[in-house]
């Protein structure tokens, strides 16, 4: 059902070797997200990493796993992370596993900094692996440079990086005694030389994230329209034929490369200048600093459709740049005041481009003073990054095909600019059966998965597109009904806004009760006057939730992490304080052993 880029994963080491003959050689290792990951930590590390390699630093990256016991310890390791749903990320789970494990004085000669990425609107989970990170590597004999600093995305993420950034290379200078003369970067020539070219270089988002061609097989609507509503929803059932080989469980997602909407593409090439039809080659300074290995060539089209997050939020760092290409005396000052450092500049930044979510070609609209070369435009775009959705079908109904379930993203935008277009809801709304959509499945980074024994009991919660799961576990369970197998009580708690609009899957949904497969419990929200949500119904029903529970029932939530999911947490923490009659502080302590123990297991997204 998520339909976001997975908010916070990042596990990579960059190492860094400082290339001046009169000092002692030392190295510098840092977390890098890898292609699937968020593009505000992508980009935070490649800030870094391009800060490093403008003093002197030559970058040399790779996977946290790839480190497993063996962290650098002729210099310092700097890590910036962050965690999914309190997990590790992908290419991290062994190095995880490692510290949790590692005998004492294990990271002795490690010295090494931690920043973290989160967001507070998750709330039980934040900044969790980073701290992990930070307490294990001290118990394992490491030496912490500095205190772990927290970037808050739900603050100012961008400000509280910039000063951690401006710390990061006195602490290193004093530790290590390489008087670095630290200059920034922001004033360097281009990263990026573009030229024109003949010949065009293979899509890297789709290499690098392992995505293959998929032909659509089916595309169809779930939603039914409003009478007399002027407002435009819509639920995407979409089917998408397996390669061969290809196999995926229940619970797994499908990662999709998306490609921008044709609108958005326009409104670029309009402002860059750039004939739509040429070809152009990229060279870079840098192998470490951006996303386009040097001699890449690329299509202009092509490269605005499928290679730049172009409605990223810019930041204050790339409004400073924006202001260094404006020479107009009305505009400079307007562009220098949105990326100052001082409270004013940070106020200024928040209300007017954060919390509008202005992009980088917003904001070049606005000024049509600036002066910005191509070049220096593909430095500040982060690179498109794969969505990941939540497959909602079963091998055992179909096993050439898999299903995913997108709620279309669309709606006036918040920047003033036109109507905003979910990069890939529109994409795979848009695409007809028989088209290509590339896409590769990838396991959930926690388990989302049915139990082993098909007695365990079940509880589902999944309120509008989080059904997508269910739905596949659903399917599964019919094959092993059909089988022969004895299959524990599965309560399933969906929500939506009207039965006449949005109950998707109705038919089947009702199908599979009537079957014995599912007790189905439903939450509308707006077909009475008192609105009623999925954490209402699961109150409602507490008395059989709480026998399921007892006779260790598996708790399943998919959906929306910023409020519905904690809304959930807080229904089934009051349950078990009123059924135990304990305090509310001892039934959280309940519901973190439960999550720990694999019985509360989430496949949630930022709402």
């Amino acid at each position: 059902g998520s339909s976001a880029p997975r908010p916070d994963l990042d596990g990579r080491l960059v190492a860094l070797v400082v290339r001046r003959q009169e000092r002692a050689e030392q190295r510098l290792g840092l977390a890098r997200p890898d292609v699937e990951d968020d593009v505000l930590v992508r980009r935070l590390a490649r800030d870094v990493a391009q800060a490093a390699e403008f003093n002197g630093f030559s970058v040399k990256m790779a996977g946290l796993d790839d480190h497993v016991g063996d962290l650098p310890k002729d210099g310092a390791v700097v890590l910036l992370s962050a965690s999914y749903n309190g997990a590790p990320p992908n290419n991290a789970v062994r190095f995880m596993s490692w510290l949790d494990s590692a005998q004492a004085g294990a990271a002795e000669g490690v010295a090494y900094m931690v920043f973290g990425c989160g967001s507070r609107d998750w709330a039980a989970t934040f900044q969790t692996v980073p701290r992990q990170i930070d307490d294990r590597l001290q118990a394992l004999g490491a030496t912490r440079l500095a205190e772990r600093a927290e970037g808050d995305a739900r603050d100012d993420l961008d400000g509280q990086f910039q000063s951690w950034m401006e710390s990061l290379w006195t602490t290193l200078d004093e530790a290590l005694d390489i008087g670095i003369d630290f200059s920034s970067p922001i004033e360097a020539e281009p990263l990026y030389k573009v030229e024109i070219a003949e010949s065009v270089t293979a899509n890297p988002v789709a290499n690098m994230a392992g995505a293959v061609e998929m032909k659509v097989l089916a595309n169809r609507e779930l939603q039914n329209p409003v009478e007399g509503s002027d407002e435009v929803r819509s639920t995407r059932h979409i089917e998408l034929e397996l390669p061969e080989g290809m196999t995926y469980e229940p619970g797994d997602h499908l990662c999709v490369v998306p490609i921008n909407p044709p609108e958005l593409v326009e409104r670029t090439l309009k402002r860059i200048g750039i004939d739509a039809d040429a070809y152009i080659r990229i060279e870079s300074r840098s192998q470490m600093r951006g996303p386009f290995p040097s001699g890449s060539t690329f299509s202009v089209r092509r490269l605005a459709e499928r290679y730049g997050e172009l409605q990223a939020v810019a930041t204050r760092k790339d409004i400073g740049v924006l202001a260094r290409y404006t020479q107009c005396p009305d505009s400079k000052p307007k562009l220098e005041a949105l990326a100052a450092p001082e409270k004013d500049g940070v106020d200024l930044y928040r209300r007017e481009v954060r919390a509008k979510r202005k992009s980088v070609l917003d904001i070049l609209e606005e000024f049509p003073a600036c002066e910005l070369p191509f070049a220096v435009f593909l430095e500040l775009i982060p690179w498109l990054t794969p969505r990941y959705y939540s497959i909602s079908s079963s091998m055992q109904a179909a096993p050439d095909r898999c299903s995913i379930t997108v709620g279309l993203v669309e709606g006036p935008a918040r920047s003033g600019h036109g109507t905003y277009h979910g990069v890939c809801s529109s994409h795979l709304a848009s695409r007809s059966e028989g088209d290509i959509v590339q896409a590769v499945v990838q396991p959930p980074s926690s388990p989302f998965r049915l139990p082993e024994d098909p007695s365990v009991p079940i509880v589902m919660i999944g309120p509008g597109t989080g059904l997508a799961p269910f739905r596949g576990f659903i399917q599964a369970r019919r094959a092993m009904k059909d089988s022969g197998a004895a299959l524990g009580t599965a309560m399933l708690f969906f929500g939506c806004r009207h039965p006449d609009q949005d109950f998707i899957y109705e038919e089947e949904l009702k199908a599979a009760e009537k079957d014995g497969l599912i007790q189905l419990h439903t939450a509308f929200s707006r077909a009475q006057a008192e609105r009623i949500y999925v954490q209402d119904v699961l109150r409602q029903q507490q008395d059989q939730v709480w026998s399921l529970i007892e006779q260790s029932a598996v708790i399943y939530v998919c959906g929306d992490g910023a409020s519905m999911e904690p809304d959930v947490r807080r229904a089934l923490t009051k349950m078990y304080a009123e059924k135990m009659d304990v305090a509310f502080s001892e039934a959280e302590a309940w519901m973190e052993e439960l999550s720990s123990n694999g019985r509360y297991v989430l496949d949630v997204w930022a709402g």
